[in-house]
């Protein structure tokens, strides 16, 4: 494979992770309480338990996403 190959692959999961991080923060930015409270109904926890949950998720992905996506993306665009 070569560097071109590689950098498209990696555009093309930058795009696809980022629309689910969108997704996934509208959300919970946007929805919050109908969100929690299906999750509280099918998996137990707490209602009060989730923002924390939430903030930590977002957070977590925001930096995979950064660190595998973002990261070797740009290298690779640097390097060809």
């Amino acid at each position: 494979m070569d560097i071109t190959a590689l950098t498209a692959v990696f555009g093309w999961m930058l795009v696809v992770n980022l629309v689910i991080y969108t997704i996934t923060a509208g959300f919970v930015i946007l929805a919050r309480d109908w969100v929690i409270g299906i999750q509280s109904r099918t998996i137990g926890l707490p209602e009060e338990d989730w923002n924390q949950l939430y903030v930590d998720y977002l957070g977590r992905f925001k930096l995979y996403l950064i660190f595998f996506n973002i990261a070797p993306y740009l290298a690779l665009r640097l390097a060809g």
